[in-house]
């Protein structure tokens, strides 16, 4: 579903992403993960038009994204950035339907089906009930979950979250990723619902979150994707080690799930 093939990107003269490459099916959450500056958020503006290939190619169903216009890129990828803005006079509401811009018409007015799929997403955010409050109300939890919605709102096939999980505490971390895991894996009940399947690409640096909600971890070093897999294949602590520049161990909790902690001699590499 999606497809990465032998891109280059970076900002003037300063290469970034080095020949990456990569294939994920339907319906799976990829966790990229690395040191800072090997290339993360680079790979999210690339994939999302936002800085241009220099080399290579990035598919969507078999389309090329660098061939279409911003609509239809729009209609093909959602996008959580890192960097986020709130329209301060804007209420709960009128932010998740700007997720539905790429669809109206030239007068700009939501149509049914529009006001249909935000008020879903209202419901499947836990936002409904806020539906009326301003923006700037919002807590630190809050606010994700709108951004969320919005992006949700696109109807895309695939998603792209930048660190969205930074500065948020433990709880509304966990609630961010079990959503994020719920969009591409939804139940007998939402897919009854008319819920489809999205491939998210999630950058994220806690690297404990990564067991239990993704599918797969790309791990870059300098631009370049050095292992791929699942996380038990990735979690290595010979291979994180190296990374990190750290001495790190991975345990398995009581569920199965792989935590990654410092090695008792955490200096001994």
């Amino acid at each position: 579903m999606l497809e990465v093939k032998e891109i280059t990107a970076g900002y003037g003269e300063k290469l970034v992403l080095k020949d990456l490459s990569f294939n994920i099916p339907e319906g799976t959450v990829l966790a990229l993960i690395g040191p800072n500056g090997s290339g993360k958020t680079t790979f999210i503006r690339a994939a999302s038009g936002i800085i241009p290939l220099l080399k290579g190619c990035i598919r969507v169903d078999g389309q090329d994204l660098h061939r279409m216009n911003s609509q239809k890129i729009a209609r093909m990828i959602a996008v959580v950035p890192q960097a986020r803005s709130i329209p301060p006079a804007f209420t709960v509401e009128e932010v998740v339907a700007l997720g539905r811009t790429p669809y109206l018409n030239w007068l700009g007015k939501l149509s049914d089906r529009d006001q249909a799929i935000v008020d879903q997403v209202l419901e499947q955010t836990d936002l409904a009930a806020m539906r009326d409050r301003n923006v700037v109300e919002l807590s630190g939890g809050e606010q994700q979950r709108l951004f969320l919605a919005r992006a949700l709102a696109q109807e895309s096939p695939l998603l792209l979250l930048d660190e969205p999980t930074t500065h948020l505490d433990l709880q509304y971390q966990v609630n961010l990723m079990q959503r994020v895991y719920r969009l591409a894996h939804p139940s007998k009940m939402e897919q009854a619902a008319g819920m489809k399947a999205r491939t998210v690409v999630v950058t994220i640096h806690d690297l404990n979150l990564l067991s239990r909600y993704t599918d797969l971890v790309g791990l870059l070093v300098d631009g370049r994707l050095v292992e791929m897999g699942t996380p038990d294949e990735v979690l290595r602590p010979d291979l994180l080690s190296r990374t990190y520049h750290l001495a790190l161990d991975v345990i398995k909790d009581a569920s199965g799930y792989s935590l990654v902690t410092p090695a008792d001699d955490p200096t001994a590499l």
